[in-house]
Parts: structure tokens; sequence; C-alpha cells
């Protein structure tokens, strides 16, 4: 691994540090199957501190260019060989006034076709996951922790139960940022009760494989968060 000239600069260190592990992914400086070296000397190498390099891993790892395993440590994917530099993904991974629109109206369009799809092909074992996971949602709740988690956690099961691995993928490669997208929205307190009910609304749609149900519940609680979300960062 060539050690990197620059420097990332103190402005967002994380995504600064993402873009450069992806351009050395590009560059071939970094192959798939290859070792990240260890922390100490991506914190030197890159200039920034442990939670800097921490969080551009899991960015990364989230989007499937990083694998990171107990025991093996942290390596390129096979798939990371044909990431592009500006993937979806990466270029909204920093959630700001101008991405969210962007963000909501590609959820909006993604997130339907998946629950349609879900409605129409989930399983017993599916439906079985996501109940669970709208259960995990409601404890997490309750408890005040986690919360964001559970809440893609559930999202992750409607996407498994739609059994369409392109739609698959291209979750895949939006979940950092949809995860941002809750991080934000959580700033605002809003508090998760309606969140739930949608949840809810969105689960009895897909056990009752009423793809126009789902289709709706979807709809209504994506674009209802970000129009939320748009305005409470317009008026911060």
């Amino acid at each position: 691994m060539k050690k990197n000239p620059l420097k990332a600069q103190r402005k967002r260190l994380s995504d600064q540090v993402v873009e450069m592990l992806i351009s050395m992914i590009v560059s071939g400086d970094l192959k798939p199957g290859e070792k990240l070296p260890p922390e100490p000397v991506l914190m030197e190498q890159f200039g920034v501190g442990r939670s800097s390099i921490r969080e551009a891993v899991g960015a990364l790892e989230l989007i499937g260019v990083l694998s990171v395993r107990p025991g093996d440590g942290t390596r390129v994917t096979d798939w990371a060989s044909n990431v592009e530099p500006k993937s979806v993904g990466l270029s909204l991974l920093t959630i700001g006034h101008d991405k969210i629109n962007d963000l909501m109206e590609a959820r909006l369009e993604l997130e339907q076709s998946i629950a349609k799809f879900a409605a129409r092909r989930a399983t017993v074992d599916d439906i079985e996951e996501i109940q669970k996971q709208h259960k995990s949602f409601l404890q997490a709740k309750k408890s005040g922790r986690k919360m964001i988690t559970a809440d893609l956690a559930f999202h992750s099961a409607v996407v498994k139960a739609c059994h369409n691995t392109v739609l698959i993928r291209f979750f895949s490669e939006m979940r950092q940022p949809v995860r941002l997208w809750m991080e934000q929205k959580a700033k605002y307190d809003w508090g998760f009760e309606q969140v739930a009910e949608e949840h809810e609304i969105i689960l009895n749609a897909i056990k009752s494989h009423d793809e126009t149900a789902a289709q709706t519940a979807m709809c209504s609680h994506i674009k209802l968060a970000g129009e939320k979300l748009i305005s409470a960062m317009a008026g911060s």
C-alpha cells in the first residue's frame, strides 16, 4: 500500500478518508482481497484520528466496498473492483440541504418498488423477519436505544423480501446515506411513535400481499419524513 501524500482537511474528515480510500481502490493501490493496514498506520497516513478512520471504514463496509471480520481484519471486497469514485452511495454520504431532496426522490422510487415486490413475493419466513424487526424497533423505541439501527433493520428486512437482486444491490449502495438520513432526522427529536405506526402499516400491507397498499404506505412514510427533515434543516 503506497503512502498517500494527501492529508485529510479538518472539514468532514471521515468523508475525505472515504474518498481517498476509494481513489486508492480505483487506482489499484488497494486491490480486491487486500487487507487494510492497522488503524494506527491509517491514522498516520491520512493525518486523522481513530474515530474518522472507523467512520470511513464503517461507511465503506455498509455499501459493500470493505469487509470487516473479527480475527481477519478489514479487506477490500471483490465488488470494490467495480466501484466508481462518484457512485450514488458515495456521493450522498454527506447529507446536507442540497442532498436531502435528491435522496428522498431516490428512496421514493426505489423503496416503493421494493415494497410492491415484497408484497407480491414475501414468503412466510420473510414476513416473520419483518415482524421480528418491527418488534425490535418497538423495543428500541421503548428503551430509547439503538432506534436508528432498528429502523434500518426493518427497511432491510423489507428489501430482502422483494427477492430482486438488482433492487437489493441498489439499496445496499444507498444503505449508508439512508442511515445518515435517519441520524439527521433524529437530531430534531420528533419522536419515533409515528415511525412505528407507519412501519406497522407497511408490515400489514405486505402480510396481506396488497401491492398497492404497500407502495402507498412506503411512499407516505418516506415522503413525510423527508419533507419534515427538509423543513427542519431549512429552519435551523
